[in-house]
């Protein structure tokens, strides 16, 4: 499951990736974070190169993947805020507002974007942080809202507006109409990896890894093309490569859902003693992660005890902490499947139709589902399940099942 699920975990976070309209790298990105570092030393009280500097430790976390950035994007958010407090500096909440989200306080991260947004209608960043709040906690109405306006304050053919109704389309099923807003959006290197993603889970590998090269390309130290690039390896059943290519984004960046997927990738091959020291790194990460407050790894971690190191209590305790900061269809379908693995059938089966609510066409919760409700006796319904599961990727194979 690990991967594959990293994708649905981890999707959000790259759907913020479109805030800015351009990745900012190299010599020019390391002059301007050095300027602004150095800004804030001399005076603490200058909330607007706070602020820059937040912006960019966010930037330098959607293209570096380390969270190092992401822990120094929240402090100078709050020394902002604390040279001067909002309402006067809204610039200041709607910084702290998207740090929140990266941190997966989706809740705190609404608020604080609502109280920006109010102060200050021309902050369309705090809107499209009140979208992605409202998607991740499950209020996919509000959330629709939220993208229509920003479609009209920013304008429909905007990169972040086509991102975010396209990840609407493809939640609501229609892959077609999410393929055909991303092709707009731009030749951007993320819109390259997104596409390659919806070519994956619809079976389409050879166009996956088309738009994963493609991506890879233009930007060849891009770990988010790389990672892509090793999933599909492993679902190919090239599992060296996929050895390889996991290793490579380990040394660029070592997080913790890499860890667990290249010991996953072992583990498949049936090589559990390759496996141990991967998964063991990655649980370690986890739960230093979670002792230190943080939630973002509460998902990964009940998907890690449903399914690499099996143990159905823990991930049932996991999924229940993931579901009280976010009711997304995904919160829901982690829920139901450690349900499952715990023997909890009928409760997995009521959760299990939450994570169908939407009618998303997507493989890996329709696999889930046949399974969850052919085991409470509704074969019928679980069989039709597992049929759509092949209909809508037919190369979903033992690899993503296992996954």
């Amino acid at each position: 499951m690990t991967i594959r699920a990293t994708k649905n975990r981890a999707l959000i976070a790259v759907l913020a990736w479109v805030l800015a309209a351009l990745p900012l790298v190299g010599g020019a990105a390391d002059t301007s974070l050095a300027f602004l570092e150095a800004r804030a030393r001399q005076d603490p009280l200058d909330f607007t190169a706070h602020n820059r500097l937040s912006a960019l430790y966010i930037k330098y976390l959607r293209e570096t993947g380390d969270l190092v950035y992401l822990q120094r994007a929240e402090q100078a958010a709050r020394a902002s805020l604390a040279a001067v407090p909002a309402p006067p500096n809204v610039g200041g909440l709607a910084a702290l507002a998207v740090s929140e989200f990266e941190n997966h306080h989706f809740s705190e991260a609404l608020v604080l974007a609502e109280q920006a947004y109010r102060t200050d209608p021309r902050q369309l960043g705090a809107l499209a942080t009140i979208g992605d709040a409202h998607l991740e906690l499950g209020h996919y109405p509000d959330a629709e809202r939220s993208y229509t306006q920003l479609a009209v304050q920013q304008g429909a053919d905007a990169p972040p507006v086509l991102a975010r109704q396209a990840r609407l389309a493809e939640l609501h099923g229609d892959t077609a109409q999410a393929v055909a807003l991303l092709k707009r959006a731009g030749n951007d290197v993320w819109f390259k990896v997104r596409l390659g993603e919806l070519s994956f889970h619809s079976g389409d590998w050879r166009q996956a890894g088309q738009f994963y090269q493609a991506a890879l390309k233009q930007q060849p130290d891009s770990f988010v093309a790389v990672e892509h690039l090793a999933e599909l390896a492993a679902a190919q059943g090239h599992y060296d490569e996929a050895i390889a290519l996991y290793q490579k984004v380990l040394k660029q960046t070592p997080r913790a859902e890499f860890f667990q997927a290249l010991g996953d990738v072992y583990a498949f091959m049936g090589k559990a003693e390759l496996a141990k020291p991967w998964h063991a790194k990655a649980l370690a990460a986890y739960l230093q992660s979670v002792a230190a407050g943080n939630a973002h790894y509460l998902h990964h971690l009940a998907g890690f005890y449903s399914d690499s190191q099996e143990n159905p209590a823990e991930a049932v305790r996991w999924a229940q902490q993931d579901l009280a900061i976010r009711q997304s269809i995904y919160a829901y379908d982690t829920l139901a499947w450690a349900l499952y693995k715990h023997g909890d059938f009928v409760q997995a089966r009521d959760m299990m139709a939450k994570a169908l609510a939407l009618k998303t066409r997507d493989a890996h919760l329709f696999y889930h589902a046949g399974l969850i409700y052919s085991r409470v006796g509704e074969l019928a319904q679980g069989r039709q399940f597992l049929q759509q599961t092949v209909a809508i990727n037919p190369s979903y194979n033992a690899f993503h099942a296992h996954r």
